[in-house]
């Protein structure tokens, strides 16, 4: 009899806390519409997301052992939040890319793997860009510490048949581009950032001019230390220090938020007023798939992991940290094909993002 009781509270207290864990979720998942500039601790919400995913998929099996006709509880929670779940995680089973696709490959390089040499005396990281065979490379962070390494890369890949416009506005140029196809101009796009950019540059294709945005939106900035305390947390929330931690991590995390929204919002502002009909945006958004910069530019273009991407794609790849904050967008007259993060490439904290692109045939 005090069995069946127990039971019952347990099964109550567990309906609630699914109901809670669901709405939660849509909670998360509604964050991606809430503007960092104005509201930048709010936008941090987004970064709970795959936590709670976690919790509400463990439902399931919880439903399944103790009530099982209770399992449509997690599902209909699920399934209020099905599009953000499709942003975060999409299923997408790969199909042989076209004849004729470019490869887009963008890769966050950490500062070029910070110039290291393997025993041979090689750079490990050029030898992977230009193995690649890739028709257009987008790096961020790609600012040598040995200044004379940026100018060495440029010459080696234009040696095996790229094209390079750099922007010699006086500026530190961390963001670069590596094109087969020819190079019409490279601009700035101005927004307030000390240490983050974005380039915009046109290309020619087919007769028709495409703009490829290459962006570096906003670092959070953490220390190694701030990682630390990042990790503490997570492992032991009750610690004496948590709450201090919490709230400096929040602070620091909040503040590259606020940056990024108005950052985000310049871009797409230098995109509509290009006069371009066919865009390419990608890069390092420092921002998860249901993050306001994300929402943002799926606004108006599409999301080449969410249109051919099949998983999590993790594209930062420091443990404890398990986020895909790499992206491609593509304006509606490209299709893309068999998205994907390289994990091969382990010279800096990123790993690169392919895509393949085909344009769609115009209309008569």
């Amino acid at each position: 009899m005090r069995m069946n009781l127990l039971k019952r509270i347990l099964i109550q207290l567990a309906m609630g806390a699914n109901v809670m864990a669901a709405l939660l979720l849509f909670v998360c998942g509604l964050s991606s519409g809430v503007n960092p500039a104005v509201h930048p601790r709010m936008a941090l919400f987004g970064l709970g997301f795959p936590l709670l995913l976690l919790l509400n998929i463990s439902f399931v099996f919880f439903w399944l052992i103790f009530s099982a006709h209770r399992v449509w509880l997690s599902f209909a929670g699920m399934l209020l939040s099905f599009s953000y779940i499709y942003d975060y995680c999409p299923l997408n089973i790969f199909s042989k890319r076209p004849v004729g696709t470019l490869k887009l490959l963008t890769y966050n390089t950490e500062f070029l793997g910070h110039g290291e040499k393997d025993d041979e005396g090689r750079y490990p990281m050029l030898d992977y860009l230009v193995a690649s065979d890739a028709d257009i490379i987008c790096l961020q962070e790609a600012g040598a510490v040995q200044k004379h390494l940026t100018a060495y890369i440029d010459s080696m890949m234009k040696s095996v048949g790229y094209h390079i416009r750099r922007l010699n506005d006086g500026e530190k140029e961390s963001q670069l581009v590596y094109s087969r196809l020819p190079i019409l101009s490279a601009r700035r796009i101005a927004y307030e950032s000390s240490t983050n950019g974005s380039v915009a540059v046109e290309l020619l294709y087919e007769g028709d001019t495409v703009l490829l945005v290459n962006n570096h939106l906003e670092s959070y900035k953490l220390t190694r230390a701030d990682k630390l305390k990042y990790k503490e947390l997570i492992k032991d929330p009750e610690n004496g220090c948590a709450e201090v931690n919490s709230r400096e991590l929040v602070r620091k995390m909040a503040g590259a938020s606020r940056l990024r929204g108005p950052q985000v919002d310049s871009v797409l502002h230098y995109v509509e007023n290009s006069g371009c009909k066919s865009v390419i945006v990608c890069g390092d958004f420092n921002d998860p798939p249901n993050s306001y910069s994300c929402h943002r530019m799926s606004s108006c273009m599409q999301s080449a992991f969410r249109q051919s991407g099949c998983g999590l794609g993790l594209s930062y790849n420091q443990r404890g940290f398990y986020f895909r904050i790499d992206h491609i967008f593509v304006s509606d007259d490209w299709g893309t094909f068999e998205t994907h993060v390289d994990k091969t490439a382990t010279w800096s904290d990123h790993y690169p993002m392919i895509t393949y692109l085909k344009k769609h045939k115009k209309e008569d």
